[in-house]
């Protein structure tokens, strides 16, 4: 009987030498088809050439550190700019104002080491599925084609769908569904209006009175999701960054003084101490006492726009602001009281140690109204709250520990359309921002001031011989003030993008030139100026996976990712 552990000599089966050439040259060629449908349907990298979208994504660009208040900041440099020229010296500080006067020696500026635009993720697939889920939704950062060539991607953020009338007014959005108008309204609205052919022709459609009475009653504001409102948020000072004493003896650099004292110059004993970036309130009387933000107007400067030579900037006033800082009471007795102004409209936000919240508006003859009331928790002496107060989209609402703590309505608070159309942008939206208080020990840390983003309806009028002249600069844009704009439900759907960086921005308020793919459709699918049709957007940007890195050495390039601007895209 044969030995069960002894193994039979025939019993190994054959195993054939497999073809390892063949066998690699499939594994990489099926790499490669996954990779082209990952690519297609699913998720796709891109480069963010230019600044349309700064500060919420970087072009080229490069980093300065301002001389009078060391705040650092990123500024726009343009592809086609040689690496030997220099950028002009009066690089303005988007928190203090200063711009060297013309002394190189304080604020001079190199491109040589210029960092790459953000490189970033683009979600594809869920604008493939579609639904309602997964569409497209209002304040997305979209990359589509560009309607002016067919081919070129372009990143904007999304501000207007199918099926709505969008009209930009004093640098807010506002929007109604088509439903709800006239059907002589909408047939109005209709009428694409004709090809540009001249700077001095622009045919322009124009609405009757009695239309804008009836879009005066049925357009509303377009208010930003809180994720995408944080990415809009734009900063006007952070008195972190004071800037030097010296420097702020030209004036015109912002400061946090008595309104007294900026008014007429005096030297009054104040219970308030702004020396450093912690601000002290310590009463010294039973009166209360006020602080008001000083210096430039809050406007939609940009930090990132370098000045162009011999073209002073032109800038609009921005209403829209939010005063944000971090509250220490030292007492029991008093009060906090924070007032915005925008314009003609004035409102005070009043918190008081026992936990009563009041929100009042300022009449013309100073007499408040009061519009909100709310009692929370008392705030305990010693224990830091953050705090944060802003007018925003004709809303005011204080925020504290990051909720939404007050806020009025549309009752109390909402714009006067007609109005607003009679003005140019920023004229009404002159902003003002005062911190005062009674009886009350307190300390403030990281006090700043931000600016909501502001999508102008006049344009930054470039000089002819400039490289960034646009020959149709000085015409209104399409969806501007006075110059609604529908967007088509279907057939295939019309979008409106606009870029965050308003004054910089080529987007859908000045598109003029059409590609011939887009210029073959008619009748129903006829294109709408200054949309991108459904059809050509390409997916919604998630995520900055390589923002411009460290160098190492000499190196002109950051070789070192950057992980602390790795970012969701919001």
């Amino acid at each position: 009987m044969p030995d069960q552990n002894q193994a039979e000599p025939f019993a190994s089966p054959y195993v054939p030498k497999p073809d390892s050439l063949r066998d690699t040259i499939e594994s990489v060629v099926i790499a490669f088809i996954f990779a082209f449908v990952f690519r297609a349907f699913v998720v796709e990298a891109f480069v963010i050439p230019t600044g349309s979208m700064a500060p919420t994504l970087y072009g080229l660009h490069g980093q300065h550190r301002c001389a009078a208040c060391q705040y650092p900041f990123a500024y726009g440099i343009r592809e086609d700019t040689r690496p030997e020229d220099a950028l002009p010296l009066n690089l303005p500080c988007p928190n203090c104002g200063w711009n060297g006067d013309g002394n190189s020696s304080e604020n001079a500026v190199s491109q040589t080491n210029a960092d790459s635009g953000d490189r970033i993720l683009v979600l594809k697939w869920p604008y493939d599925i579609g639904g309602s889920l997964l569409k497209p939704q209002r304040w997305d950062v979209v990359v589509f084609k560009d309607p002016q060539d067919g081919e070129t991607n372009f990143i904007k953020r999304l501000i207007g769908l199918p099926g709505e009338v969008l009209e930009i007014i004093d640098g807010d959005v506002y929007t109604c569904p088509i439903s709800s108008l006239s059907p002589g309204l909408v047939a109005e609205l209709s009428k694409t209006r004709p090809p540009l052919r001249s700077s001095t022709d622009p045919q322009y459609q124009h609405l009757t009175p009695e239309h804008y009475r009836e879009l005066d009653q049925k357009l509303t504001i377009a208010r930003k999701t809180p994720v995408a409102q944080e990415s809009l948020w734009l900063l006007h000072y952070d008195h972190d960054f004071p800037p030097r004493r010296d420097r702020n003896l030209r004036g015109g650099d912002p400061t946090w003084a008595p309104p007294v004292f900026v008014s007429r110059g005096l030297n009054d004993a104040t219970p308030w101490r702004t020396d450093s970036p912690r601000i002290t309130f310590n009463p010294i009387d039973r009166a209360e006492h006020t602080l008001r933000l000083d210096g430039h107007p809050i406007q939609d400067r940009y930090g990132y726009d370098p000045p162009m030579p011999n073209h002073p900037p032109e800038w609009v006033n921005v209403g829209d602001v939010r005063l944000r800082f971090l509250l220490t009471p030292r007492g029991n007795e008093g009060h906090l009281a924070l007032t915005l102004v925008k314009g003609e409209d004035e409102f005070r936000v009043t918190i008081r140690p026992d936990g009563q919240i009041t929100i009042d508006r300022i009449l013309k003859d100073g007499v408040p109204v009061q519009k909100a009331i709310k009692k929370i928790e008392p705030l305990e002496p010693g224990r830091p709250i953050e705090v944060a107060v802003s007018n925003l989209d004709y809303r005011i609402t204080l925020t504290m520990e990051s909720r939404d703590v007050l806020s009025t309505t549309d009752e109390h608070y909402k714009p006067d359309l007609a109005r607003l159309r009679r003005t140019i942008d920023g004229a009404a939206s002159l902003a003002r921002v005062d911190i005062s208080a009674r009886d009350w020990p307190l300390d403030m840390q990281h006090v700043a001031i931000d600016r909501d983003v502001f999508y102008r309806s006049t344009r930054v009028q470039t000089q002819p011989n400039s490289q960034n002249f646009n020959a149709w600069a000085s015409l209104p844009g399409w969806g501007t003030s006075n110059y609604p704009l529908l967007l088509r439900a279907d057939n295939p759907g019309d979008y409106f993008c606009c870029g965050d960086n308003s004054p910089q921005s080529k987007d859908g308020r000045m598109w003029v030139d059409v590609a011939p793919m887009l210029q073959s459709r008619t009748g129903a699918e006829a294109y709408q100026y200054g949309t991108v049709p459904a059809d050509q957007m390409i997916g919604r940007a998630f995520f900055v996976y390589w923002p411009s890195g460290f160098r190492v050495f000499s190196s002109r390039v950051g070789v070192i990712p950057n992980v602390g601007r790795m970012r969701i895209i919001r």
